[in-house]
């Protein structure tokens, strides 16, 4: 456990800390709460069921916003520019996708999409696409051959890659076949709350077997059964711990999965609804990203050390980084 001399705050702050998951509204208000948050860096969601030119125009659309705030936010495509923003007091925006609806079935697009910054690809999001089921599908048939192809190419791109949302059969495929390390970005165990998109101990263990991380997500509907009356930051702490317990404090980050701001327009909030079904409320002392250092508190009074809670917070997933993507 931490010295009593050194506090909370002065833990938190002192950690690099990445959200490998954040879908919510960017604008300089949400580059500053981040930064208030003591956030070092977030894998972004760009695209998801976009098209090419869609996801193109978002690319261009989130490197201008940064370049307007560039005095408190900081486009990341390495491990190294991670660790400048840290020192620079920024905020870190990884390009990611959470579908491969981008590529338009073409392979060649991923360089492209690598040359624009993108660094996270996840290979399905719910439902079955060219090359891998999602979690929430009926059949769970594994990798097609092109998705055993889009494998081989992210590797070869250094692209690290995602399962947060991908089938079972299709998750272990992945990871047998992958040269690289990979995460599921956000998500828990199902034998803490078993739902479609909670991972198994078989897939957990595979992908820390892989040296991956999985980043536990304090989404409601993958957190507690009945979300809106029991759902407290103690079943986000409670899933840290599991996963530690299964592989090791090595394998888990946080991935929590944030929408800010999507409720509050209706354009957006119909979207919201369109993919979850509805409107969720986070966890009691974690409704947002401001609430970040409670994590902290939370995993101290569990009786993590220093070390472990600074590798939870962002070096476990610094590390894969690093490994897959490069200095």
């Amino acid at each position: 456990m931490p010295s009593k001399a050194k506090g909370v705050l002065e833990l938190h702050n002192e950690a690099i800390i990445v959200d490998m998951l954040n879908s919510s509204l960017l604008c300089r208000e949400y580059f500053e709460k981040l930064s208030s948050a003591g956030v070092t860096a977030i894998n972004y969601t760009v695209a998801m069921n976009h098209s090419f030119r869609e996801t193109v125009m978002r690319l261009l659309d989130l490197q201008d916003l940064i370049d307007e705030n560039k005095d408190i936010a900081t486009f990341v495509t390495s491990a190294r520019e991670i660790l400048e923003a840290k020192k620079e007091g920024k905020v870190g925006i990884i390009a990611g996708f959470q579908n491969i609806a981008p590529l338009e079935g073409d392979l060649r697009f991923l360089r492209i999409y690598e040359n624009l910054g993108v660094r996270i690809i996840q290979l399905s999001y719910h439902f079955r696409n060219i090359a891998a089921d999602g979690c929430k599908e009926r059949t769970d048939s594994g990798l097609s051959e092109w998705g055993v192809e889009l494998v081989k190419e992210l590797n070869r791109l250094n692209i690290l890659i995602d399962l947060a949302h991908v089938g079972r059969k299709s998750v272990l495929e992945a990871i047998e076949l992958s040269r690289d390390p990979v995460i599921a970005s956000h998500c828990n165990p199902r034998n803490i709350l078993d739902v479609y998109q909670n991972k198994t101990d078989e897939e957990i263990m595979a992908l820390a077997e892989k040296g991956g991380v999985i980043g536990v997500t304090a989404f409601p509907r993958m957190l507690c059964r009945d979300p809106d009356r029991n759902c407290t930051i103690e079943r986000v702490l409670d899933c840290i711990d599991y996963v530690v317990n299964l592989v090791g404090v090595n394998h888990v980050g946080i991935g929590l999965d944030f929408a800010e701001g999507w409720a509050e327009f209706p354009v957006t909030r119909r979207v919201l609804i369109k993919i979850d079904g509805r409107i969720y409320t986070w966890p009691k002392e974690l409704r947002t990203i401001t609430d970040l250092p409670n994590l902290t508190k939370g995993l101290i009074e569990r009786g993590y050390s220093e070390g472990e809670i600074k590798k939870i917070l962002g070096l476990n997933f610094l590390r894969v980084f690093r490994e897959v993507v490069g200095e």
